[in-house]
């Protein structure tokens, strides 16, 4: 349905990607990953049709609908749930809107309006409320809130009702950037299920890798300025890509072992008359290797890996942290009743829970940014946090430069060591000197984590330092936090980040808090079965689907997913008989009987292909008339 053909990008001496020949099926999952800045969100935006590339084509059929989710949703603030979810079809937004004008006006045109009726029958304006209502009643936001402006909800339930909106249109074509950001827990589960039964082509960008396993059926992977594709989920990638860069690494140094060898006999017999000849022959031969070598090369990896580093100065008491009774409300909205807890010294605590429970509230209590309305956070004697805010651009003068930002934050410190602390976070000479407001999120948040690096403290308090941290930087911070010997006391929504370095969770819910002492995944394994019910009874008042429906579905699901491997890897194979047959020389130096072989060989494949495709579409039309 979706293919790029030559597509290439370049800013200023920069390629992000180059020569981009890619094709996206129907009902199948792409997870597009790469490092901060390598060009995901550009792709998908061109994708879209909102960013021109420097060359190459997009075809998308124009029946196609194409819907992204927008991150974005700020401009909406004082807009209705349901208003904004309808606005996804502008063609349709707009005949309700003039039909609303023009009913206002004291004398109305009966002509103009039919004309409007007839255009809104054929667009099914008459079922776009119904149609709407259902989507955000699916998407958890009941009829009763609907009508209240989008500010009255939390930032999950925001985003649930962005990707209502792009629903809406009901596109074959869904592309979604980072859509894990501002998620709880629960919410990406949720999201989870939802794609997996997603039935057109699914395209998203993201940095979360677990949801990237449950989601996705391949990966895309920006790097080295090319885009390559692995069929399987994100761990499968990650092997594979490590085994196709140590196959292109051993063979350029094959082909520059050849070189070396061939130069040698050219120096040595280059003057004498006798080898002249022969030396000219292996001069054409170094030219081949060297057009050779351009095919393997590769070009320096976006991906790279910062180093974080955090000191802990002296311990503080048994008790690092006391919280007692602390309850605040925003108005008539209590977000925390009654909380209480303790953490004691070296302790590495997650806190989780739902979205609007209050779990950033609490971190900028016990921080002294905001009040709580009863109750108190005392930390122990010698304690001294360090703090990363969710919204750690609060920290920052967009009108000053990296380093005379940190240095007025590193009072006393050597310049030399805020220099080297910012070349570990990847800002070299030229980038020191850019000002605040050209970083990206990621290297802002690097920024502030420099910050960290350099004050003194014993306690972390971090609120979801990974949302706009690439791969890369996550795993160096998990590292960094895994040795570091202080208290750490996080919120993330980032499942991989919190299973391998919390040792204790709280969870906050509404009306109550649980204390585990234990690791993410042994949480999750003793509370699945509530937070499943709760689910599962979604899932059921959305698609009405009996449990052995869904078992046969999902099993011709996995069919069909099976079919198209074997379908891959059987074309994969063709391929490469095709390329023996078409190497020069074959039927003039292979004897009939190996021509013979691998023509039957070749046979042999079609038929299997054939075979597959066969069942393939048998499969895809069963799954059609009965889902």
């Amino acid at each position: 349905m979706l293919s790029v053909d030559d597509l290439t990008m370049i800013y200023g001496d920069r390629i992000l990607f180059r020569g981009v020949t890619l094709h996206f099926s129907t009902r199948r999952r792409y997870g597009l990953v790469g490092a901060n800045g390598a060009g995901k969100t550009t792709f998908l935006k061109i994708l879209k049709g909102t960013v021109e590339p420097s060359g190459g084509t997009v075809n998308i059929p124009k029946e196609a609908r194409l819907g992204m989710l927008d991150q974005d949703y700020s401009p909406f603030e004082n807009v209705p749930i349901l208003d904004l979810v309808m606005m996804g079809d502008k063609e349709l937004w707009s005949l309700l809107k003039k039909k609303e004008k023009l009913l206002a006006q004291e004398k109305v045109d009966p002509e103009v309006l039919s004309e409007i009726e007839e255009q809104l029958t054929l667009k099914g304006g008459y079922r776009a409320h119904a149609k709407g209502a259902q989507l955000l009643s699916g998407l958890g936001i009941p009829s009763e809130r609907q009508s209240a402006p989008l500010s009255t909800l939390s930032g999950g339930y925001k985003l649930r009702v962005l990707l209502a909106q792009v629903l809406f249109i009901e596109p074959e074509i869904l592309l979604l950037d980072e859509p894990t950001n501002y998620l709880d827990l629960f919410s990406i589960r949720w999201l989870e299920r939802y794609l997996i039964d997603y039935p057109g082509t699914l395209i998203l960008s993201s940095h979360d890798r677990l949801f990237l396993n449950q989601v996705c059926q391949e990966i895309i992977d920006l790097d080295y300025g090319e885009m390559r594709r692995y069929v399987g989920n994100f761990d499968h990638f990650i092997q594979q890509k490590e085994k196709n860069v140590l196959v292109k690494e051993a063979e350029l140094k094959s082909l520059s072992k050849r070189k070396k060898e061939i130069q040698r006999f050219i120096d040595r017999f280059k003057a004498k008359a006798t080898k002249a000849r022969q030396a000219s022959s292996r001069e054409r031969m170094i030219e081949k290797l060297e057009e050779e070598e351009k095919g393997h090369l590769l070009l320096p990896s976006s991906r790279q890996y910062p180093h974080f580093h955090f000191t802990s100065i002296r311990p503080p008491a048994q008790r690092a942290l006391r919280v007692k009774g602390i309850s605040k409300a925003f108005g008539e909205h209590a977000v925390l009743n009654n909380i209480s807890f303790e953490v004691g010294r070296f302790e590495k605590v997650a806190l989780v829970g739902p979205n609007g429970v209050g779990k950033s509230t609490l971190l900028e209590i016990l921080t002294d940014h905001i009040k709580g309305d009863e109750g108190t956070a005392l930390w122990g004697s010698h304690a001294r946090y360090g703090y990363f805010p969710q919204n750690f651009r609060r920290l920052l003068n967009m009108e000053e430069t990296l380093y005379d930002w940190l240095s007025k934050r590193s009072k006393g410190i050597p310049e030399q060591k805020v220099r080297q602390a910012l070349g570990k976070m990847l800002f070299d000479e030229h980038a020191v000197r850019k000002k605040v407001s050209a970083l990206s999120g990621g290297e802002g948040a690097r920024l502030v984590f420099v910050d960290l690096m350099l004050a003194e403290h014993n306690c972390l308090v971090l609120d979801e330092p990974t949302n706009h941290l690439d791969m890369e930087s996550v795993e160096a911070l998990i590292a960094a936090l895994k040795e570091y010997s202080g208290t750490l006391i996080m919120v993330s929504h980032n499942r991989y980040f919190i299973s391998k370095i919390s040792e204790r969770i709280i969870e906050l819910t509404p009306g109550e808090i649980t204390d585990f002492q234990g690791g993410y995944e042994d949480f999750v394994k003793e509370h699945e079965r509530d937070y499943l019910k709760e689910e599962v009874k979604e899932k059921k008042e959305i698609y009405h689907e009996k449990k052995e429906h869904r078992k046969e579905r999902n099993r011709l699901k996995r069919e069909i997913e099976r079919l198209e491997n074997e379908i891959a890897k059987t074309e994969s194979e063709i391929e490469k008989v095709n390329e023996t047959l078409a190497t020069p020389g074959f039927y003039e130096k292979k004897p009939p009987i190996k021509q013979q072989e691998v023509i039957n060989q070749k046979d042999k494949l079609e038929k299997k292909r054939e075979n597959a495709l066969n069942q393939w579409e048998a499969k895809i039309e069963e799954f059609d008339s009965n889902y």
